[in-house]
């Protein structure tokens, strides 16, 4: 059996590796992006479920640069490079969520330029999901997952068994941030690429390897005790900076936290139903309606964590608007905090310079 770390390793040298080899052997492979798609449906049509990756952040991307405006997040604007490039060619389809303004807008500008010939690549498709917190929202949401299920050709009798894969990966992703709040936390580096490789290893063989992980022992953790909150970054760089001056980063808050694909789902008699009312209700994702500054503070107070890190894209449209409230509602209650607003996506030196001084200051409070 490969051991966990070795599959991280591959998965995130070569992220789409698995894809293309279920490819070769005359497999379907479909992409998705963001973090409320509902990858059971893609079990469910018997394909290979690949998020897709953002591309080596040292790469501009010139194609892409001639159709995205400035604004668009730098993750799709690296996705539609590699689209532009043929590098998603093997990809039969790839699922966008209207729930994240970027990704909704690529979908958009993808299948305009397919409609005017000028990129090829997969079909686009997008799960329309709308998370209004109302009867009309939950009614619509349940018909964009029929219709995409419809769309990807997923078997009923096997949506069941999508649920069932995917809770798996609930668990696991749940016990090990569970694990990360005990004294004994594992390495938030290794965490936080164990994570990032998730959704593009073969499932089965990935959640062997992490059950397998998750039972080996480790030291306790004296350093300050760290959450990351705000866009996902594009590696491990801000994690490795916090571990350099002696502190962990214990969880994470946005759709880069462990829990983001939600508690499992009881799929009852009506499995489409209950896709739709998950992701419908999942307080994930730039349009979520939730509480994000109780949110944030609970996540605080039961990992007993020492301090925040906030670390907002430049491009970042939607969790700027949540960050004063949860600055207050830290300051109120005494939480050091350190704000990274207007970033770059390849965090450069300052930023990481910045993280380095706070952690270690909360070191010398300790």
């Amino acid at each position: 059996m490969n051991s966990l770390l070795s599959l991280v390793d591959d998965a995130l040298s070569d992220p789409t590796a698995c894809a293309r080899a279920v490819r070769a052997a005359g497999g379907r492979v479909i992409g998705f992006v963001g973090t409320d798609v509902p990858v059971e449906l893609i079990v469910a049509a018997d394909a290979f479920p690949l998020l897709l990756p953002a591309q080596a952040t040292h790469r501009p991307a010139l194609r892409a640069a001639a159709y995205l405006e400035p604004s668009f997040a730098p993750l799709e604007r690296s996705i539609a490079e590699q689209w532009l490039g043929g590098e998603f060619d093997f990809v039969e389809s790839v699922v966008f969520t209207r729930a994240a303004d970027s990704a909704q807008r690529l979908y958009y500008y993808l299948c305009e330029l397919q409609r005017r010939k000028l990129c090829d690549g997969p079909v686009p498709l997008l799960y329309d999901l709308a998370k209004i917190p109302r009867a009309s929202s939950a009614d619509y949401a349940q018909l964009a997952t029929s219709r995409l299920a419809q769309a990807l050709g997923s078997d009923a009798g096997r949506v069941r068994t999508g649920i069932e894969i995917r809770n798996h990966r609930r668990e696991l992703l749940r016990r090990l941030q569970g694990l990360r709040q005990q004294p004994a936390a594992p390495n938030g580096t290794v965490v936080e690429r164990v994570q990032r490789a998730a959704d593009r290893c073969h499932a089965g063989q990935f959640d062997q390897a992490l059950t397998a992980w998750l039972n080996l022992p480790r030291p306790a953790h004296s350093g300050p005790r760290l959450i990351l909150a705000g866009s996902a970054p594009p590696d491990a760089r801000l994690h490795e900076a916090v571990e350099q001056a002696g502190g962990l980063v214990i969880a994470e808050w946005g759709d880069h936290a462990l829990t983001r694909l939600g508690a499992p789902i009881d799929c009852g008699s009506d499995p489409i139903k209950a896709l739709s009312s998950h992701y419908h209700t999942l307080p994930h994702g730039p349009r979520m309606f939730a509480d994000c500054a109780a949110g944030l503070f609970e996540l605080v107070r039961s990992g007993a964590a020492d301090g925040v890190i906030f670390w907002l894209l430049e491009e970042e449209e939607a969790l700027v608007w949540d960050l004063p409230q949860q600055q207050r509602a830290l300051r109120e209650r005494c939480i050091p905090m350190l704000t990274l607003a207007r970033c770059r996506w390849d965090i450069d030196e300052a930023a990481l310079a910045a993280v380095r001084d706070f952690a270690a200051e909360l070191g010398k409070r300790a």
